[in-house]
C-alpha cells in the first residue's frame, strides 16, 4: 500500500497519519519495524511529513513491520 506521510506523533512506537487512496489511516509502526530507504535499513526518526512510502509488512494487529520511503 502506498501512502503520503500527513503527521507523526511524537510516542514510541512512532504512530502516523497517512493518506492513503481511501483516505486518512491511523497507524503504529511496531516497536523493531524495519524502515528502508534506497534498499538500506534506515532510523525510523528519519520519518517526516510529506514523505510517499509504502507499507510492505503488518502485524496480524495492523502495526506495520515494513515500510519503505519512496519520495
Amino acid at each position: 500500500m502506498q501512502a503520503k506521510i500527513v503527521r507523526i506523533m511524537e510516542s514510541w512506537p512512532l504512530q502516523l497519519v497517512l493518506e492513503t487512496g481511501s483516505g486518512i489511516e491511523h497507524v503504529a509502526l511496531k516497536q523493531d519495524a524495519r524502515v528502508v530507504r534506497g534498499g538500506t535499513s534506515v532510523d525510523p526518526g528519519v520519518l517526516q511529513p510529506g514523505q510517499t512510502v509504502v507499507v510492505l509488512k503488518r502485524t496480524s494487529t495492523g502495526e506495520i513491520a515494513e515500510l519503505a520511503i519512496v519520495g
